[in-house]
């Protein structure tokens, strides 16, 4: 693993020498703007149950759906496209360190986006008066939620990009997959709330489990679950890669 923080700055530079990297975090900056904006507005018709931040993880469906597919599907796809990846794997690096400085560099740029709306939680206490309501607690809880979940999510995306030379066919392919884990499997905990499938559906829905973290509640358990997740893509990627070596 030595190798990986030469990648990683690899990777790196190359979100910020192009466009991809500029847009990309522009959007997202725009649409949680926006959103926050009109959370804000909402809340202070009247008094509720609900926070702002809360209210604002929910929405981690949005840049999951779009950002995550646009930030993973240039990173081994464009590789085989431009023939750079044989270059790449002559040098004195391991396919799995490649797999991993890529996955590393997306969830950097990933946290980056969502460290930026930190700064929600600084426009809140100003404008609270410092009030003992803005509870530090769940807000922690909530970005370390939509982090597990969003590097699992990154991992898919790695893998897809991995499964072809095409970035629109990776990011589609991601898209598919992530809208499956996040939209379908939330759907199906309403249509079987009571039987075993609505059961399965809730513990590995990511609706269920950022609900949680906002609320505070770090449960070991979807930790395990993403972390363990994370672990079993990056290897099925890396096999997907040194599959080349076969053909």
């Amino acid at each position: 693993m030595r190798n990986v923080p030469t990648l990683l700055r690899r990777e790196w530079q190359a979100y910020f020498e192009s466009w991809l990297g500029y847009v990309v975090t522009m959007f997202f900056l725009v649409v949680m703007g926006v959103t926050f904006a009109v959370v804000v507005s909402y809340l202070n018709r009247g008094p509720t149950q609900l926070t702002a931040m809360k209210i604002l993880f929910s929405m981690f469906w949005l840049p999951a759906l779009v950002v995550i597919p646009a930030i993973t599907m240039r990173l081994l796809a464009e590789e085989k496209r431009l023939g750079t990846i044989e270059m790449l794997m002559t040098a004195p690096v391991t396919d799995f360190e490649v797999v991993v400085a890529k996955f590393l560099g997306a969830v950097a740029l990933y946290a980056l986006m969502w460290g930026v709306t930190a700064l929600y939680v600084l426009i809140l206490r100003h404008f609270s008066g410092g009030q003992a309501a803005l509870d530090l607690g769940p807000i922690a809880a909530g970005y370390l939620g939509v982090l597990l979940v969003g590097q699992f999510l990154i991992a898919i995306g790695v893998l897809a990009s991995s499964l072809t030379r095409n970035q629109v066919a990776a990011a589609l392919m991601s898209f598919a997959v992530i809208f499956l884990l996040i939209i379908v499997v939330n759907w199906l905990t309403y249509l079987f709330p009571g039987g075993a499938l609505g059961t399965v559906c809730r513990y590995v829905s990511p609706f269920e489990h950022i609900e949680e973290f906002s609320r505070g509640i770090v449960d070991v358990r979807p930790v395990v679950w993403y972390l363990t997740g994370t672990m079993v893509v990056l290897f099925v990627t890396t096999r997907v890669v040194e599959s080349r070596k076969w053909r």
